[in-house]
């Protein structure tokens, strides 16, 4: 495996009790300062269903945090970042009964809506950052993208405020 490790995703909120399981989440930013998030289907056999939250899924066995996002993103919004894009931001625990150890990378891409597509989900939007304070959200990223907007990319180590443009047709 390569690119990051879990180390250099600082954390964020309690890890007294993380679970086992792995996933990635992406906080994509885009050139108005929207962030893409991703609306959940309302089916009961889902975690958190009908929520809002960020594109992302589960790190398969042998998997990178990087390969994982780059896969989850490409299967969800046809997003392929381009490569250096992708940062570590933080690691949060799921409120759910797993604790799933969640890496979040952050990216400022410039995204067409138009070109996004829908791989899962019940849809895909660009929301302001108060239509994130409106939205139902999934635990704990109301507290991830708090710290996003504290922390704006361009004060992130390395960080140069552009916009890297962002690949929208499939890898």
């Amino acid at each position: 495996m390569s690119g990051p490790a879990p180390a250099d995703f600082p954390p964020l909120g309690d890890w007294s009790r993380p679970g086992d399981a792995a996933g990635v989440a992406a906080l994509i930013e885009d050139q108005a300062g929207r962030i893409l998030c991703q609306l959940r289907d309302d089916r009961p056999d889902i975690l958190a269903p009908g929520l809002w939250c960020l594109p992302g899924g589960g790190v398969e066995p042998g998997e990178g945090l990087e390969a994982a996002m780059r896969r989850e993103l490409a299967e969800e919004t046809g997003l392929a970042p381009p490569a250096g894009a992708l940062v570590p931001f933080c690691r949060v625990v799921t409120v759910e009964r797993r604790r799933t150890r969640l890496f979040v990378f952050r990216a400022r891409l410039a995204v067409d809506p138009r070109r996004l597509i829908i791989g899962e989900g019940a849809g895909l939007a660009l929301l302001t950052p108060a239509q994130c304070a409106r939205h139902p959200m999934v635990e704990p990223l109301p507290l991830v993208i708090a710290s996003h907007l504290a922390s704006p990319l361009s004060a992130a180590p390395g960080g140069d405020g552009t916009v890297a443009p962002g690949r929208s047709d499939p890898l």
